[in-house]
């Protein structure tokens, strides 16, 4: 026999699980096994070790508990604890770190468009805030400068000045 396969049935010749031939052909092994021999040893030693330990009896309240929760619904992924996180910290205290959180989003992408960030095409200086202001609002136009959809407008548009 292998080592590999000696050690995977070492506990089921510890239990007294094997047909005869194969105890007997593990035993052989063990015998003339260093390694596998030690092995054995080891789990025997953990067993008996096991075995020497006081029984711990559940209290009166352990089974119906357990039947409980074997028989209620898992609960699974993030709706659950959304649920639970709602119930801990309330609604009103979410909304507000929703709104908090919305502020700053918006605040830190208002001063992007303010700057002119999102588009390269824009010069708007710094200094003067209210025109600043009304050019980055030129970013929700139907056709924001400097994107393909403003120039196809204007080609869309052009007319040539002889055909007026």
């Amino acid at each position: 026999m292998k080592c590999g396969s000696v050690q995977k049935k070492l506990s089921a010749y510890q239990d007294g699980e094997l047909k005869p031939l194969e105890e007997e052909a593990l035993s052989r092994h063990l015998r003339s096994c260093r390694s596998c021999r030690e092995e054995y040893e080891q789990l025997d030693r953990v067993w008996r070790t096991l075995g020497g330990l006081e029984e711990i009896s559940p209290g009166p309240w352990f089974y119906p508990q357990l039947v409980r929760k074997l028989k209620e619904p898992r609960k699974r992924g993030l709706l659950p604890a959304l649920r639970h996180s709602i119930q801990i910290i309330g609604a009103p205290a979410i909304a507000s770190i929703i709104l908090v959180i919305g502020l700053a989003a918006g605040s830190y992408l208002g001063g992007n468009l303010a700057r002119g960030d999102l588009s390269p095409s824009q010069s708007i200086s710094a200094s003067d805030s209210q025109s600043g202001f009304f050019a980055s609002m030129r970013v929700f136009d139907l056709a924001p400068p400097g994107t393909f959809a403003e120039g196809y407008l204007r080609m869309a548009s052009y007319e040539e000045s002889g055909s007026r």
